[in-house]
Protein backbone atom coordinates (compact mmCIF):
# COMPACT_ATOMS: atom_id res chain seq x y z
CA UNK A 1 0.00 0.00 0.00
CA UNK A 2 1.32 3.19 -1.00
CA UNK A 3 1.98 5.53 1.61
CA UNK A 4 2.96 8.84 -0.40
CA UNK A 5 1.12 11.16 1.64
CA UNK A 6 1.30 15.01 2.35
CA UNK A 7 -0.33 17.79 3.85
CA UNK A 8 -2.45 20.05 1.80
CA UNK A 9 -0.82 23.57 1.69
CA UNK A 10 -3.70 25.25 2.59
CA UNK A 11 -3.72 23.00 5.88
CA UNK A 12 -0.34 25.06 6.95
CA UNK A 13 -2.57 28.05 6.74
CA UNK A 14 -5.66 28.37 9.17
CA UNK A 15 -7.77 31.05 8.14
CA UNK A 16 -7.93 34.33 9.50
CA UNK A 17 -10.94 35.62 11.21
CA UNK A 18 -13.17 37.93 9.85
CA UNK A 19 -14.96 41.03 11.40
CA UNK A 20 -18.37 38.72 11.42
CA UNK A 21 -16.30 36.05 13.28
CA UNK A 22 -15.21 38.54 15.43
CA UNK A 23 -18.80 40.24 16.22
CA UNK A 24 -20.30 36.36 16.52
CA UNK A 25 -17.65 35.63 19.24
CA UNK A 26 -18.96 38.35 21.36
CA UNK A 27 -21.79 35.99 21.82
CA UNK A 28 -22.21 32.83 24.09
CA UNK A 29 -22.43 30.06 21.06
CA UNK A 30 -24.62 26.93 22.68
CA UNK A 31 -23.20 25.16 18.79
CA UNK A 32 -21.56 25.35 15.69
CA UNK A 33 -20.35 23.70 12.85
CA UNK A 34 -16.91 22.30 13.65
CA UNK A 35 -15.01 21.29 10.54
CA UNK A 36 -13.71 17.94 10.19
CA UNK A 37 -9.92 18.25 9.99
CA UNK A 38 -7.59 20.66 12.03
CA UNK A 39 -5.24 22.80 10.73
CA UNK A 40 -1.24 22.75 11.42
CA UNK A 41 0.07 26.07 12.68
CA UNK A 42 2.18 27.40 15.68
CA UNK A 43 -0.90 29.71 16.53
CA UNK A 44 -1.83 29.84 20.45
CA UNK A 45 -4.81 31.20 22.19
CA UNK A 46 -6.60 30.23 25.34
CA UNK A 47 -8.20 27.01 23.23
CA UNK A 48 -4.59 26.07 22.75
CA UNK A 49 -3.73 22.30 24.92
CA UNK A 50 -0.48 20.60 24.93
CA UNK A 51 0.45 16.45 24.87
CA UNK A 52 2.93 14.58 24.25
CA UNK A 53 3.63 11.98 21.56
CA UNK A 54 6.00 9.19 21.23
CA UNK A 55 9.75 9.55 22.51
CA UNK A 56 10.97 8.82 18.92
CA UNK A 57 8.32 10.94 16.61
CA UNK A 58 8.81 14.57 16.25
CA UNK A 59 5.83 17.12 15.98
CA UNK A 60 7.08 18.13 12.41
CA UNK A 61 6.08 14.83 11.33
CA UNK A 62 2.44 15.09 10.43
CA UNK A 63 1.67 13.69 6.72
CA UNK A 64 -1.96 13.37 7.20
CA UNK A 65 -4.32 16.28 8.62
CA UNK A 66 -5.49 15.63 12.40
CA UNK A 67 -8.97 14.86 12.30
CA UNK A 68 -12.38 15.19 14.22
CA UNK A 69 -13.59 12.00 15.16
CA UNK A 70 -16.56 12.72 17.48
CA UNK A 71 -17.27 16.20 19.29
CA UNK A 72 -19.86 16.08 22.87
CA UNK A 73 -20.63 18.52 25.70
CA UNK A 74 -16.87 19.76 26.49
CA UNK A 75 -14.92 16.88 24.68
CA UNK A 76 -13.77 16.15 21.30
CA UNK A 77 -11.68 13.08 20.13
CA UNK A 78 -8.88 13.96 17.69
CA UNK A 79 -6.99 11.40 15.43
CA UNK A 80 -3.72 12.27 14.88
CA UNK A 81 -0.93 10.48 12.76
CA UNK A 82 2.70 11.49 13.97
CA UNK A 83 5.72 9.80 12.10
CA UNK A 84 7.76 8.56 9.57
CA UNK A 85 5.83 8.90 6.19
CA UNK A 86 6.53 5.24 5.41
CA UNK A 87 4.61 4.18 8.60
CA UNK A 88 1.80 7.02 8.30
CA UNK A 89 -0.46 3.92 8.39
CA UNK A 90 0.82 2.72 11.50
CA UNK A 91 1.07 5.82 14.19
CA UNK A 92 -2.49 6.45 14.19
CA UNK A 93 -3.15 7.75 17.54
CA UNK A 94 -6.42 9.24 19.30
CA UNK A 95 -6.38 12.23 22.11
CA UNK A 96 -9.38 13.56 23.59
CA UNK A 97 -9.84 17.67 24.10
CA UNK A 98 -11.10 18.52 27.12
CA UNK A 99 -12.53 22.11 27.77
CA UNK A 100 -10.85 23.00 31.60
CA UNK A 101 -11.20 19.31 33.06
CA UNK A 102 -9.46 20.46 36.15
CA UNK A 103 -10.32 24.22 37.23
CA UNK A 104 -6.75 25.40 35.93
CA UNK A 105 -8.76 27.10 33.46
CA UNK A 106 -6.82 25.24 30.56
CA UNK A 107 -8.10 22.37 28.02
CA UNK A 108 -5.90 19.72 28.25
CA UNK A 109 -5.31 16.89 25.57
CA UNK A 110 -5.13 13.46 26.98
CA UNK A 111 -3.84 10.86 24.45
CA UNK A 112 -5.67 7.54 25.05
CA UNK A 113 -3.82 4.13 24.02
CA UNK A 114 -4.82 2.29 20.58
CA UNK A 115 -7.93 -0.10 20.41
CA UNK A 116 -7.48 -3.65 20.63
CA UNK A 117 -6.24 -4.89 16.87
CA UNK A 118 -8.32 -5.72 14.31
CA UNK A 119 -9.75 -2.46 15.13
CA UNK A 120 -9.32 0.96 14.56
CA UNK A 121 -10.45 5.06 14.80
CA UNK A 122 -13.28 5.97 12.80
CA UNK A 123 -15.55 8.49 12.79
CA UNK A 124 -18.16 6.71 11.79
CA UNK A 125 -18.15 3.95 14.42
CA UNK A 126 -16.60 6.30 17.32
CA UNK A 127 -18.27 8.26 19.92
CA UNK A 128 -17.95 10.14 22.97
CA UNK A 129 -19.96 10.35 26.64
CA UNK A 130 -19.91 12.41 29.26
CA UNK A 131 -20.76 11.02 32.50
CA UNK A 132 -20.72 11.57 36.69
CA UNK A 133 -19.06 8.88 38.76
CA UNK A 134 -21.55 7.54 41.79
CA UNK A 135 -18.81 5.85 43.65
CA UNK A 136 -17.87 6.97 47.56
CA UNK A 137 -14.67 8.09 46.46
CA UNK A 138 -15.12 10.23 43.12
CA UNK A 139 -19.06 10.90 43.48
CA UNK A 140 -20.07 13.86 41.31
CA UNK A 141 -16.69 13.77 39.08
CA UNK A 142 -17.19 14.46 35.37
CA UNK A 143 -15.56 11.61 33.56
CA UNK A 144 -16.07 10.22 29.93
CA UNK A 145 -16.08 7.07 28.27
CA UNK A 146 -15.12 6.72 24.59
CA UNK A 147 -17.25 3.81 22.33
CA UNK A 148 -16.66 1.98 18.90
CA UNK A 149 -19.24 -1.08 18.12
CA UNK A 150 -17.65 -2.98 15.40
CA UNK A 151 -19.47 -5.78 13.37
CA UNK A 152 -17.99 -9.16 14.94
CA UNK A 153 -15.20 -11.09 12.06
CA UNK A 154 -16.87 -12.12 9.18
CA UNK A 155 -18.28 -16.33 9.90
CA UNK A 156 -19.68 -14.81 12.87
CA UNK A 157 -23.77 -14.50 12.84
CA UNK A 158 -25.13 -11.59 11.53
CA UNK A 159 -26.21 -9.07 14.55
CA UNK A 160 -23.50 -9.67 17.01
CA UNK A 161 -21.17 -7.02 17.39
CA UNK A 162 -17.46 -6.28 19.53
CA UNK A 163 -18.21 -2.72 21.98
CA UNK A 164 -14.61 -1.33 22.72
CA UNK A 165 -14.60 1.18 25.83
CA UNK A 166 -11.76 3.30 26.84
CA UNK A 167 -12.83 5.29 30.26
CA UNK A 168 -11.03 8.23 31.41
CA UNK A 169 -10.83 6.46 34.70
CA UNK A 170 -8.95 3.22 33.60
CA UNK A 171 -7.72 4.77 30.70
CA UNK A 172 -7.61 1.28 28.54
CA UNK A 173 -9.87 -0.56 26.31
CA UNK A 174 -12.52 -3.26 27.44
CA UNK A 175 -13.56 -4.83 24.92
CA UNK A 176 -17.18 -7.27 25.25
CA UNK A 177 -19.40 -8.84 23.09
CA UNK A 178 -23.18 -7.33 21.99
CA UNK A 179 -25.22 -9.24 19.98
CA UNK A 180 -28.86 -8.17 18.48
CA UNK A 181 -31.82 -10.86 19.01
CA UNK A 182 -33.51 -12.05 15.50
CA UNK A 183 -29.88 -10.59 14.41
CA UNK A 184 -30.52 -13.27 10.88
CA UNK A 185 -30.07 -11.31 7.89
CA UNK A 186 -29.47 -8.15 10.20
CA UNK A 187 -27.66 -5.00 8.39
CA UNK A 188 -26.07 -2.01 9.76
CA UNK A 189 -23.28 -0.03 8.61
CA UNK A 190 -22.05 3.30 10.98
CA UNK A 191 -23.04 6.69 9.57
CA UNK A 192 -22.24 8.69 12.70
CA UNK A 193 -22.43 7.95 16.69
CA UNK A 194 -24.91 9.89 18.58
CA UNK A 195 -24.81 10.09 23.00
CA UNK A 196 -27.82 9.99 24.45
CA UNK A 197 -26.41 9.80 28.14
CA UNK A 198 -29.34 9.34 31.02
CA UNK A 199 -27.84 6.57 33.76
CA UNK A 200 -27.14 3.58 31.42
CA UNK A 201 -24.95 5.81 29.26
CA UNK A 202 -27.20 5.28 26.50
CA UNK A 203 -24.86 5.94 23.17
CA UNK A 204 -26.49 5.64 19.35
CA UNK A 205 -24.83 3.75 16.68
CA UNK A 206 -26.45 5.11 13.46
CA UNK A 207 -26.87 4.08 10.16
CA UNK A 208 -28.86 6.39 8.13
CA UNK A 209 -30.19 4.51 5.34
CA UNK A 210 -31.46 1.60 7.80
CA UNK A 211 -31.61 2.17 11.52
CA UNK A 212 -30.18 2.79 14.80
CA UNK A 213 -28.32 0.22 17.65
CA UNK A 214 -29.36 1.47 20.99
CA UNK A 215 -26.03 0.41 23.48
CA UNK A 216 -25.60 1.00 26.89
CA UNK A 217 -22.28 1.42 27.41
CA UNK A 218 -22.17 2.08 31.21
CA UNK A 219 -24.01 -0.47 32.00
CA UNK A 220 -22.30 -3.66 30.14
CA UNK A 221 -23.33 -6.21 31.75
CA UNK A 222 -26.77 -6.92 29.29
CA UNK A 223 -26.24 -8.70 26.17
CA UNK A 224 -28.93 -6.76 24.02
CA UNK A 225 -28.88 -4.59 21.52
CA UNK A 226 -31.92 -2.55 21.06
CA UNK A 227 -32.97 -1.39 17.50
CA UNK A 228 -35.13 1.07 15.53
CA UNK A 229 -35.71 1.49 12.21
CA UNK A 230 -35.15 4.58 10.94
CA UNK A 231 -37.95 6.53 8.00
CA UNK A 232 -37.92 4.88 4.71
CA UNK A 233 -36.00 6.75 2.27
CA UNK A 234 -37.86 9.31 0.22
CA UNK A 235 -38.94 7.59 -3.22
CA UNK A 236 -35.72 9.04 -5.36
CA UNK A 237 -33.05 8.13 -2.67
CA UNK A 238 -34.78 4.29 -2.47
CA UNK A 239 -32.06 3.40 -4.81
CA UNK A 240 -29.08 4.95 -3.76
CA UNK A 241 -25.83 3.59 -2.59
CA UNK A 242 -24.28 6.09 -1.76
CA UNK A 243 -22.72 7.94 1.74
CA UNK A 244 -26.10 8.35 3.29
CA UNK A 245 -24.75 11.42 5.19
CA UNK A 246 -24.52 12.66 1.77
CA UNK A 247 -28.30 12.53 1.74
CA UNK A 248 -29.17 12.35 5.61
CA UNK A 249 -29.15 13.70 9.33
CA UNK A 250 -29.60 12.85 12.96
CA UNK A 251 -28.96 14.47 16.39
CA UNK A 252 -30.46 14.85 19.84
CA UNK A 253 -32.82 18.23 19.67
CA UNK A 254 -33.28 18.94 23.26
CA UNK A 255 -35.28 15.82 24.86
CA UNK A 256 -36.18 13.73 21.51
CA UNK A 257 -33.96 12.63 18.30
CA UNK A 258 -34.62 15.08 15.00
CA UNK A 259 -33.84 13.94 11.09
CA UNK A 260 -33.54 15.15 8.16
CA UNK A 261 -33.50 14.25 4.24
CA UNK A 262 -32.54 15.68 1.14
CA UNK A 263 -33.49 14.52 -2.29
CA UNK A 264 -31.99 15.92 -5.24
CA UNK A 265 -33.76 17.10 -8.38
CA UNK A 266 -32.29 16.03 -11.90
CA UNK A 267 -33.56 17.15 -15.16
CA UNK A 268 -32.35 15.43 -18.37
CA UNK A 269 -29.55 17.82 -20.53
CA UNK A 270 -31.00 18.83 -23.75
CA UNK A 271 -27.24 18.69 -25.72
CA UNK A 272 -25.99 15.53 -24.11
CA UNK A 273 -27.77 11.87 -23.86
CA UNK A 274 -27.60 10.34 -20.32
CA UNK A 275 -26.74 13.37 -18.87
CA UNK A 276 -27.88 15.12 -16.77
CA UNK A 277 -28.23 18.52 -14.24
CA UNK A 278 -29.36 19.75 -11.10
CA UNK A 279 -32.66 21.05 -10.82
CA UNK A 280 -33.38 21.60 -7.20
CA UNK A 281 -34.14 19.62 -4.05
CA UNK A 282 -36.39 18.51 -1.81
CA UNK A 283 -36.15 18.25 2.52
CA UNK A 284 -37.81 16.78 4.51
CA UNK A 285 -37.96 16.96 8.83
CA UNK A 286 -41.65 17.19 10.20
CA UNK A 287 -43.03 18.43 6.99
CA UNK A 288 -41.71 18.27 3.09
CA UNK A 289 -40.54 21.05 1.62
CA UNK A 290 -39.54 21.63 -2.00
CA UNK A 291 -36.43 23.95 -3.00
CA UNK A 292 -39.00 26.01 -4.93
CA UNK A 293 -40.57 27.05 -1.58
CA UNK A 294 -37.41 28.74 -0.16
CA UNK A 295 -37.81 32.69 -0.03
CA UNK A 296 -34.64 33.45 -1.35
CA UNK A 297 -33.11 37.55 -1.25
CA UNK A 298 -30.38 38.41 -3.81
CA UNK A 299 -27.37 39.72 -2.07
CA UNK A 300 -27.52 36.31 -0.51
CA UNK A 301 -26.81 34.36 -3.24
CA UNK A 302 -23.32 32.89 -4.19
CA UNK A 303 -22.09 34.89 -6.60
CA UNK A 304 -21.22 31.84 -8.62
CA UNK A 305 -21.36 32.33 -12.55
CA UNK A 306 -21.48 29.75 -15.70
CA UNK A 307 -19.03 30.20 -18.51
CA UNK A 308 -21.69 31.83 -20.85
CA UNK A 309 -22.10 34.03 -17.79
CA UNK A 310 -25.30 33.28 -16.15
CA UNK A 311 -25.92 33.70 -12.77
CA UNK A 312 -26.50 30.22 -11.24
CA UNK A 313 -29.28 29.57 -8.42
CA UNK A 314 -28.13 28.50 -5.50
CA UNK A 315 -30.89 25.71 -5.34
CA UNK A 316 -31.62 24.38 -8.63
CA UNK A 317 -27.78 24.78 -10.76
CA UNK A 318 -25.50 23.78 -7.98
CA UNK A 319 -25.07 20.61 -6.63
CA UNK A 320 -26.67 20.14 -2.62
CA UNK A 321 -25.77 17.66 -0.35
CA UNK A 322 -24.65 17.30 3.36
CA UNK A 323 -28.10 17.87 5.27
CA UNK A 324 -26.40 19.15 8.96
CA UNK A 325 -29.12 19.70 11.15
CA UNK A 326 -28.97 23.13 13.60
CA UNK A 327 -29.20 22.05 17.41
CA UNK A 328 -31.38 25.04 18.22
CA UNK A 329 -34.50 24.00 20.09
CA UNK A 330 -37.09 26.82 19.18
CA UNK A 331 -36.23 26.73 15.13
CA UNK A 332 -36.16 24.05 12.24
CA UNK A 333 -32.40 25.07 10.95
CA UNK A 334 -30.81 22.93 8.08
CA UNK A 335 -26.97 23.80 6.79
CA UNK A 336 -26.77 22.41 3.18
CA UNK A 337 -23.46 22.12 0.92
CA UNK A 338 -23.68 23.43 -2.05
CA UNK A 339 -20.90 22.97 -4.87
CA UNK A 340 -20.76 23.68 -8.73
CA UNK A 341 -20.06 19.84 -8.72
CA UNK A 342 -19.28 17.60 -6.02
CA UNK A 343 -15.54 17.42 -6.78
CA UNK A 344 -14.69 21.25 -6.66
CA UNK A 345 -12.77 23.01 -4.35
CA UNK A 346 -14.95 26.19 -3.72
CA UNK A 347 -18.13 25.29 -1.89
CA UNK A 348 -20.72 27.11 -0.05
CA UNK A 349 -22.96 26.55 3.45
CA UNK A 350 -26.07 27.38 2.77
CA UNK A 351 -28.48 27.76 6.40
CA UNK A 352 -32.28 26.98 5.34
CA UNK A 353 -35.10 28.02 7.84
CA UNK A 354 -37.19 24.67 7.20
CA UNK A 355 -40.28 26.54 9.24
CA UNK A 356 -39.95 29.91 7.82
CA UNK A 357 -39.12 28.60 4.39
CA UNK A 358 -36.60 31.02 3.78
CA UNK A 359 -33.09 31.33 2.87
CA UNK A 360 -31.00 33.08 6.21
CA UNK A 361 -27.17 33.21 5.14
CA UNK A 362 -24.78 31.58 2.63
CA UNK A 363 -21.03 31.30 3.34
CA UNK A 364 -17.99 30.42 1.37
CA UNK A 365 -15.90 27.28 2.10
CA UNK A 366 -12.45 26.37 1.10
CA UNK A 367 -12.77 22.36 0.21
CA UNK A 368 -9.70 21.66 -1.36
CA UNK A 369 -8.82 19.73 1.43
CA UNK A 370 -11.29 16.99 1.01
CA UNK A 371 -12.41 14.44 -1.40
CA UNK A 372 -16.39 15.01 -2.59
CA UNK A 373 -18.49 16.10 0.27
CA UNK A 374 -18.37 15.69 4.17
CA UNK A 375 -16.81 18.82 5.50
CA UNK A 376 -18.40 19.23 9.07
CA UNK A 377 -20.05 18.14 11.84
CA UNK A 378 -22.55 20.39 14.92
CA UNK A 379 -20.79 20.46 17.73
CA UNK A 380 -21.78 22.09 21.42
CA UNK A 381 -18.63 22.03 22.54
CA UNK A 382 -18.51 26.12 21.56
CA UNK A 383 -20.59 27.02 24.65
CA UNK A 384 -17.46 25.72 27.12
CA UNK A 385 -14.45 27.41 25.45
CA UNK A 386 -13.54 30.10 28.10
CA UNK A 387 -12.27 32.64 25.69
CA UNK A 388 -15.43 33.24 23.25
CA UNK A 389 -13.02 35.37 20.85
CA UNK A 390 -11.31 31.88 19.96
CA UNK A 391 -14.13 29.90 19.80
CA UNK A 392 -13.73 29.24 15.54
CA UNK A 393 -9.57 29.56 15.59
CA UNK A 394 -7.67 25.98 15.59
CA UNK A 395 -8.11 24.34 18.59
CA UNK A 396 -4.70 22.00 18.32
CA UNK A 397 -1.86 23.88 17.57
CA UNK A 398 0.71 21.66 17.75
CA UNK A 399 2.37 18.63 20.05
CA UNK A 400 5.60 18.10 22.00
CA UNK A 401 8.05 15.17 21.53
CA UNK A 402 9.08 14.71 24.94
CA UNK A 403 8.21 17.70 27.27
CA UNK A 404 5.73 21.01 26.03
CA UNK A 405 7.46 23.48 24.25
Amino acid sequence: MSTDRRLYPSTLHPPDLSADDDAGAEENLPWFLLELKAYVAKRDNATTAFSRTWDALMPAEIHVEPRILAAEDDLAVLAITVGPQKDVDKNLDCYVYQVDDDGSGRPSLTHIPRPPRPYFFGANDTGVLRYRTDDEHTAGRREYIVAALYRAPWGLPAGQFDLCLSDSKRGYWKLSKRRRHGGRNFYHKNCKVVAIGGDAGTMAFVDLWWGIIFCDVLRVEGPLLRYVAVPEPMQNNKTLDDDARLYRDIAVVGDRLKYVELQLHWKACAHFSKSYFSDGWMASDTEIMDSTDVKVHGKLVPKVWRDQGMALSPFRDLDACQPVLGLQEDADIVYFTTKLNRWDADAWVVAVDMRKRELLGVDAFAAQRYVGINFYVHARISKHLMNPETARDVMLSRFANNKQV
